[in-house]
């Protein structure tokens, strides 16, 4: 294996660690392919990017009044918690990506502590019969 070629070259980390950060962050990308003549209403859970691919897509967010009809490469940005609503504008089936960062789920570790402590409460202070 010693005339392998590298895949990756450990030299580019070495740099100041905030631009790896930002330049290697896990990154999630949803592909969503709109069909023609259909809506599809979408609740974004995390910050996130949208980019038309394709052809012109339709666009409406809850809390703004604008309709927006994205060209192919446009990208805007909608923030958590919206609800969005896309339309492929023409007779063929288009695609559209969200982008966000990896967000990762803490709910179901703040849940086992609590377990435990009841676990442990329920073994230390048996309920009076």
């Amino acid at each position: 294996m010693q005339h392998a070629n590298p895949q990756f070259d450990c030299s580019q980390l070495s740099g100041d660690h905030d631009a790896v950060r930002e330049t290697y962050a896990p990154r999630m990308v949803i592909h969503l392919s709109l069909v023609p003549r259909q809506t599809v209403s979408w609740r974004v859970v995390a910050d996130c990017e949208v980019r038309a691919h394709g052809s012109r897509v339709w666009l409406t967010r809850i809390f703004s009044p604008h309709d927006y009809w994205m060209q192919v490469g446009d990208v805007i940005r909608i923030a958590r918690g919206e609800r969005i609503w896309l339309s492929a504008d023409g007779d063929r089936p288009v695609e559209v990506t969200l982008t966000s960062e990896y967000v990762e789920r803490r709910r179901l570790l703040r849940r086992r502590p609590l377990r435990w402590l009841r676990r442990l409460l329920d073994i230390l202070l048996p309920l009076a019969r």
